[in-house]
């Protein structure tokens, strides 16, 4: 039985002191402290691991070194506390990333200005980034990135922070919090809640999306970590309850790296508005974004308008001013949305200055809801809510918990032992993989031998997607095994990046992975043709701007 129908079929029948409601990064961090601590947990989400915000950001792992402008400084100080940790606990899937920020003339932060801001950043991290940042003048600025505009150039700044994988990064939480006890299940949404006399929360009344059977799930305490739905969830516990989010929208554009080259990302300032985005390379492409604006519409489904889209590419070419980047040169886009937390005249501010600081709410019936926060700090965000629901299983149902947080020094399931990418190379040696399919294994972990051991039994697992496209068909097979992988979605577009990243965006290759799926699900001709005309519907959504 595969991890998700194990999970289902003791949800039925357990009761949980914790029951989180929310398969996002935060959702699966506090599973997996809760579990780590000795509570008998549960996690459930309606849609797939990180199918909302945590799938849609612009893959940073990073200190936020425009909030030192805003003298958030205890949020720099804890961003680059859980940068640092994440780096030991999850190096396949966080890595350097080094920034080059320029200085031209007439910008409102000279040199000396950047220099001292990105000390700060520096002592905020305790002097334990991947490297301390560096000043350059415009000539060695020049060399590192010579499609800069050299008109007014007079250097720049070099500092560090992180990239990630934030699909896979979120998945390998949920994954590590069902090797810690906890019974997690994608496709499974909580419809309503249980109650006791009194009104206070006993659970919730759940539905598998997969199949439509509903059942019960028990529960000491229920927590809503589902980000984006935070409001619509609390509205089912106390209609009428006031909002606790702000929503912005952040959309983002991928084109080819050569088309948009630059060493290192740098700071993209948009002429019209002057709010500051960034131009991340990644591989073979070139992540531009994000923006930030009030969003009130459908959360589900979110998409770079043409408006975006104009935005980010005039901010690009204002940068790099030989790119002549256009429509034409877009792979993919896509559009996620920050669940700010909610403040007191929040709603006057511009959408950029609304605090990313998260907040812990409890209801009259005890549901304890977190809003706001970062991908960066979401394990000591889930330490925090954990904190509260320890409170009170200990004072209400006298139920303690075995051991205290666990999370700060423990790498995620799969972390990489210093022989696993030897071993990978060496099962691999023989089946003549290029760079680029050997790093996708890489991200995989220690799960990479797993991967590489269906080649074994069938050869025919070893065959590319496609040509351009860099995965295997063992992938396809491990990802619905072994990683919860429900729909050809689950696949294309957050167990790999071929959505974001393939010339056609996977639409070529949705057809096999339906059928490589079908086979270990069990799906019909009909569902594969349904599965695919869905995943045709994503892509449909990330063109809209060319309507």
């Amino acid at each position: 039985m595969e991890p998700r129908e194990q999970a289902i079929s003791r949800l039925k029948k357990t009761g949980y002191d914790i029951l989180v409601v929310g398969g996002g990064v935060t959702g699966a961090c506090i599973a997996r402290d809760a579990a780590l601590r000795g509570f008998t947990t549960a996690c459930v989400d309606k849609n797939d691991w990180a199918f909302g915000t945590s799938s849609r950001s612009s893959k940073l792992i990073h200190g936020g070194l425009r909030y030192l402008e805003m003298y958030e400084f205890h949020l720099v100080f804890e961003a680059c506390r859980e940068r640092r940790q994440l780096l030991i606990n999850a190096p396949h899937l966080v890595y350097a990333q080094p920034f080059t920020f320029p200085v031209h003339k007439g910008d409102a932060n000279g040199l000396f200005l950047i220099g001292v801001g990105l000390w700060l950043y520096d002592f905020l991290a305790l002097f334990r980034n991947v490297e301390n940042h560096k000043m350059y003048l415009k000539e060695r600025t020049l060399e590192m990135e010579p499609e800069l505009d050299p008109e007014g150039l007079k250097g720049s700044g070099v500092f560090y922070d992180c990239s990630t994988d934030d699909a896979r990064l979120t998945l390998a939480f949920a994954l590590s919090a069902v090797d810690a006890g906890a019974d997690c299940a994608n496709y499974v949404e909580a419809t309503g809640f249980l109650r006791e006399k009194g009104d206070r929360l006993s659970g919730a009344r759940v539905r598998d999306a997969l199949t439509g059977e509903e059942f019960d799930v028990e529960a000491r305490v229920v927590v809503n970590a589902t980000g984006a739905w935070d409001d619509e969830v609390c509205q089912i516990d106390e209609p009428g309850a006031p909002a606790k989010l702000q929503l912005t929208k952040g959309a983002h554009i991928v084109v080819p790296r050569g088309r948009a080259h630059t060493e290192n990302a740098l700071p993209v300032v948009s002429p019209s508005d002057e709010r500051l985005m960034f131009m991340i390379p990644r591989g073979h492409f070139t992540l531009i974004g994000t923006t930030d604006t009030y969003y009130h519409e459908d959360l589900d489904v979110p998409f770079a308008t043409r408006e975006d889209v104009e935005y980010m590419l005039q901010a690009a070419n204002h940068t790099l001013p030989k790119a002549h980047l256009d429509r034409g040169d877009i792979i993919s886009t896509y559009a996620g949305l920050r669940p700010l937390a909610m403040k007191e005249g929040g709603k006057d501010v511009a959408e950029s200055q609304v605090s990313r600081e998260h907040r812990i709410y409890q209801g009259h019936s005890g549901l304890l809801t977190i809003a706001g926060g970062k991908l960066t700090t979401a394990r000591s965000m889930a330490e925090e809510m954990v904190d509260l629901a320890a409170r009170v299983l200990r004072n209400d149902f006298s139920v303690k918990a075995r051991r205290p947080c666990q999370t700060k020094n423990n790498p995620v399931l799969g972390t990489p032992s210093r022989d696993t990418e030897a071993r990978v190379r060496a099962l691999a040696s023989n089946l003549k993989f290029d760079g680029d399919v050997l790093l996708g294994l890489f991200k995989q972990g220690t799960d990479a031998l797993k991967v590489l051991s269906l080649v074994e039994e069938d050869g025919s697992l070893a065959e590319l997607l496609a040509p351009e496209i860099p995965h295997i068909k063992a992938q396809v097979a491990f990802a619905a095994e072994g990683e919860m992988a429900r729909t050809v979605d689950d696949f294309l577009v957050r167990r790999t990046e071929i959505f974001y990243t393939a010339p056609d965006q996977g639409l070529g290759v949705a057809p096999m992975v339906a059928d490589i799926m079908g086979d270990i699900i069990g799906w019909d001709e009909e569902e594969r043709k349904r599965q695919v005309e869905r995943y045709g519907e994503t892509v449909a959504l990330s063109r809209r701007y060319n309507e």
